[in-house]
């Protein structure tokens, strides 16, 4: 078998992205999708709510009304945030330009919370925007007024789109796979057809191609689990926690269902061709 020598053409680099691609979103697609309530949750547990205070409130007052918030159920990662330190934050956001320094500080202090992620819902914030706007010191309670559909909406629109193209790319690659094979069978024809003379067994002579084929599939999984690794390692830097130490299990999940399925899908289009081929009585075939 070390007769036979297969080119790395063009095409077959072509076959190697376009398999990374799928199984990139694949994995994608098989977290979002067993780990749905996860990922909603992570994305719940970012929603600030901003309690803005009356001017003129005294260190006392300002602890009071800490004390009774923090007290609310559902409330986390309570923090106090200075007219300073907002104008400061606000002015980093929008630029120079939009707030110079000679500009007068439109805020107020503010206490901003985040709140347990089975808690987030209308009906819950309404009832908080009841409870706060009571207490003394407190002038205006702020939260998204639609407070998670909209990101939910997106996750899903976005879980269909990367189910619909991880579809249409099977079918693609599955295609790409198997006229791969075809091409390095009508490169070797004339030895497959002197093997199977010599009575060389069937499984003897697909060794050589679904070893290319596994090989092909290899460079494919490692780029495709790369590109996963990465993308979780950014959406946990923008959620602010390690995806890593929370999900490792939604993690290793997808990282097996981009190793099955580049193998499976490989396996299955270089057993398909050469199988078609070895079957054929074709005279072309040996020609």
């Amino acid at each position: 078998m070390k007769t036979f020598a297969f080119a790395y053409t063009p095409y077959y680099w072509l076959t190697v992205t376009s398999l990374a691609a799928l199984l990139f979103l694949g994995g994608l697609f098989a977290s979002s999708f067993w780990f749905s309530d996860r990922w909603e949750d992570l994305f719940k547990e970012n929603i600030e709510f901003l309690v803005e205070c009356e001017s003129g409130l005294d260190k006392a007052a300002l602890v009071k009304l800490e004390g009774q918030i923090s007290g609310l159920e559902g409330v986390r990662n309570l923090r106090f945030v200075t007219a300073g330190e907002a104008m400061k934050q606000m002015r980093a956001d929008l630029g120079e330009l939009a707030l110079p320094d000679s500009m007068d500080n439109p805020f107020r202090a503010s206490f901003r919370f985040t709140l347990d992620p089975v808690k987030v819902d209308t009906a819950y914030a309404r009832e908080l925007d009841r409870q706060i706007t009571a207490l003394e010191g407190v002038s205006a309670f702020y939260y998204p007024d639609d407070l998670y559909q909209t990101i939910r909406e997106r996750l899903r629109s976005i879980s269909l789109i990367t189910g619909a193209i991880a579809g249409i790319l099977i079918i693609l690659i599955l295609i790409m796979i198997h006229h791969q094979i075809r091409m390095y069978i009508m490169q070797h024809r004339f030895h497959i057809r002197t093997m199977s003379l010599v009575g060389a067994t069937r499984s003897y002579i697909r060794k050589p191609f679904i070893a290319e084929v596994l090989k092909m599939s290899s460079f494919s999984i490692l780029v495709a689990g790369i590109a996963y690794l990465s993308t979780l390692l950014w959406i946990g830097n923008l959620a602010g926690q390690s995806l890593f130490a929370s999900n490792l299990d939604m993690i290793i999940l997808g990282m097996v269902f981009i190793i099955a399925l580049g193998i499976l899908m490989s396996f299955s289009a270089a057993w398909a061709a050469i199988q078609r081929y070895l079957e054929s009585t074709d005279a072309r075939d040996f020609i």
